[in-house]
């Protein structure tokens, strides 16, 4: 029996893409706020016609990393803005950060309606999605870590100091979450666990 193909691992570095705005000297108040932007989207599957589930999948998908066919698949970046301001007792603190998470799910979507009302199928959908969703919760907790630790950032002795900090800080929690993405797929064997499998 050929292995099961597994659903795609952590989006590569280049897919997540960190946009950090100029900071700016600012009065005011201390605010932080994230906000989340999820879509999904789908890849034409043609109608089944005698093959397997798995086969036919395997020949719609475009997602393909190593030489291996992938059934869905998650990209994800998160930005971060921020604005500081000098302190009349000398140095630079944070007043105001704003984090956006941005994340689009691939999924298959059969023309064949026959074959997208199958029980297989959805109860493969189904799993695809329990496990791209885990994925987007990575960004969510990379998003919130990065919005809520730039705004607890010590000052600085200038604002350079500040924007450099609260960069690096920002740039050390994607590094992390690649980490966590990776050591996701492998504890879920790709959402085998999970139940997205074909055998």
């Amino acid at each position: 029996m050929p292995p099961p193909i597994p659903v795609p691992h952590s989006p590569p570095p280049a897919a997540r893409r960190a946009f950090i705005a100029t900071a700016l000297l600012l009065a005011g108040s201390a605010l932080a706020e994230v906000s989340e932007h999820l879509d999904y989207s789908t890849y034409e599957v043609p109608a089944h016609r005698g093959g397997s589930l798995r086969e036919s999948l395997n020949e719609a998908t475009p997602i393909h990393e190593g030489g291996r066919a992938f059934h869905a698949d998650t990209r994800w970046h998160v930005a971060w803005h921020f604005h500081y301001r000098e302190r009349a007792s000398g140095g630079c603190e944070i007043t105001d950060v704003a984090t956006t998470l941005t994340a689009t799910i691939l999924l298959p979507g059969p023309s064949d309606p026959d074959l997208a009302r199958s029980a297989a199928f959805t109860t493969y959908l189904a799993a695809l999605k329990r496990h791209e969703h885990g994925h987007v919760q990575i960004g969510r907790d990379a998003a919130a870590a990065i919005d809520a630790g730039i705004m607890a950032l010590p000052s600085q002795g200038d604002c350079e100091a500040m924007g450099s900090a609260a960069n690096a800080f920002a740039q050390g929690q994607l590094a992390r979450s690649r980490e966590i993405e990776i050591r996701y797929d492998a504890d879920t064997g790709y959402g085998r666990s999970q139940g997205a499998y074909l055998d």
